[in-house]
């Protein structure tokens, strides 16, 4: 009997002690999320490329083997200004600092170092794939008529799939629902001081992941992240904003977007540095729009991306 793809669970923890397990439970740590996709095991294949006096393969050995995890969640706030959004932990595992002021917004920003570790419970109509010590990393899609989201990945501790009962019990309530993008519900953006009509943004914090496995260390690897993003609006005259000659002189500059109206669910994005890289034109029902990539560089360190729930 085949296996139910609609019967999917994520469960998150904060561990205590990095690499080691914390047990969640479905009424406190469910993820309300999509997409989500648990891979069986992850793994390098060592051949072992015998010489022997005929044709044919000589085998392999599984080496590193690890998990991954992937999953999307929908962008919006915790309901209450000042209190931390249910995705929070999920931020944190991918390199950001939490600063929370009561009753007014919680500020996440970048790390280059002590980001906290997560167990993953992600459920297939009754087996577990388990991770310990997941670390990941997470980009944004905030595209015109859309839902926006978070889409993640982590990487963590391999362990055999077991079978088992779903869990029961399972709370959603810490999970609002989002607001589509869009002229009413995104009532700010703007690019290197322009604000244009867009019609798709998405940021890649691109953390550099990888699983070591040395003789007395094993685990998720997080050295490095190098963020970009891409952006799509319309083509303003040259005498107003021209982009070609900011991509000549490598100019940078602010980009800032806020999504959302009612307090408790709003996000404000800021990126103080970014420098937009060669572009392309594209018809968008006879409209001329800029696909510009661009980079989010760091300013005084750890503050390229400001992410602000209020």
């Amino acid at each position: 009997m085949s296996k139910s793809m609609k019967k999917m669970l994520l469960l998150a923890v904060r561990e205590t002690v990095a690499g080691t397990e914390e047990v969640p439970t479905a009424a406190a740590n469910a993820i309300l999320c999509r997409a989500l996709a648990p891979e069986p095991i992850t793994a390098e294949q060592v051949q072992r490329n015998l010489i022997r006096p005929y044709k044919g393969n000589s085998g392999s050995l599984t080496v590193g083997e690890h998990r991954k995890l992937t999953c999307e969640v929908e962008l919006a706030g915790s309901g209450t200004a000042g209190t931390t959004p249910a995705w929070g932990l999920l931020l944190e595992a991918c390199g950001f600092s939490a600063t929370v002021t009561a009753g007014q917004d919680v500020v996440y920003e970048p790390v280059s170092e002590g980001e906290p570790t997560l167990t993953l419970y992600g459920y297939l109509d009754g087996t577990l794939y388990k991770i310990v010590g997941a670390k990941g990393t997470v980009s944004f899609e905030l595209n015109a008529k859309a839902i926006p989201v978070m889409k993640y990945e982590f990487l963590g501790e391999y362990s055999p799939p077991t079978e088992g009962p779903m869990p029961t019990g399972v709370d959603y309530s810490k999970f609002k629902q989002p607001k589509t993008v869009g002229k009413k519900n995104t009532p700010v953006f703007t690019f290197h001081g322009l604000s244009a009509g867009v019609s798709a943004f998405s940021i890649n914090l691109a953390n550099a992941l990888a699983w070591r496995e040395l003789i007395n260390l094993a685990g998720a690897s997080s050295p490095d992240r190098q963020p970009t993003g891409s952006v799509t609006m319309e083509l303003p005259k040259a005498d107003v904003k021209n982009w070609a000659e900011i991509v000549r002189e490598s100019a940078t500059g602010a980009c800032n977007l806020v999504h959302g109206l009612t307090p408790g669910n709003i996000i404000q994005i800021d990126m103080p540095q970014v420098q937009c890289k060669p572009f392309t034109l594209q018809d968008d029902a006879s409209n001329a729009m800029v696909n510009m990539p661009f980079d989010i560089n760091p300013d005084q360190g750890d503050d390229e991306i400001r992410i602000v729930v209020k």
